[in-house]
């Protein structure tokens, strides 16, 4: 089993800070019939939009789906914890297990992806996080998975 080295210190914020982050670039919706906006990301965002903006581009109340509480869109409001950098990931691996880790998160993720995970410029969900231990465990390295550091955020 592949240990990870989990700091301690994970960054926190608020709902209402973080929905009002994403409210800018995520779709908000303002349907107040659907029987599932108590929940949904997507009308807990539209609650902290911002009022500067004119035009507002929004899950559509006309769809049928919407109305009967079956919205593809729907995303529930659970929290995860996203890793932020791998940094040193391969510092502690064999070099040329390290040179196949590598290649493949590459291979997997994209160049430009990798060295934003790689850089924190991009968090990790928990997905990507199994993807890696997964690479890393095929390539035969059992050792701990470290992670520069971790927050709290919304599984958008």
């Amino acid at each position: 089993m592949i240990n990870f080295a989990q700091n301690k210190s994970i960054k926190r914020m608020t709902t209402k800070e973080i929905l009002r982050q994403k409210s800018a670039h995520y779709l908000p919706c303002f349907i107040n019939e659907c029987p599932k906006h108590q929940t949904c990301l997507h009308w807990l965002t539209g609650e902290q939009t911002q009022d500067e903006s004119p035009i507002i581009t929004s899950v559509n109340p006309m769809n049928a789906h919407v109305k009967a509480g079956c919205c593809e869109l729907y995303r529930e409001n659970k929290t995860a914890s996203y890793a932020r950098g791998i940094l040193h990931l391969l510092d502690t691996i064999p070099y040329n297990q390290a040179r196949s880790i590598k290649r493949r998160l590459i291979k997997t993720f994209s160049r430009k992806r990798y060295y934003e995970y790689r850089n924190g410029t991009r968090l990790i969900a928990p997905a990507e996080q199994e993807i890696i231990a997964r690479i890393c465990q095929e390539e035969g390295w059992t050792g701990e998975i470290r992670y520069d550091g971790w927050e709290e955020d919304f599984l958008w």
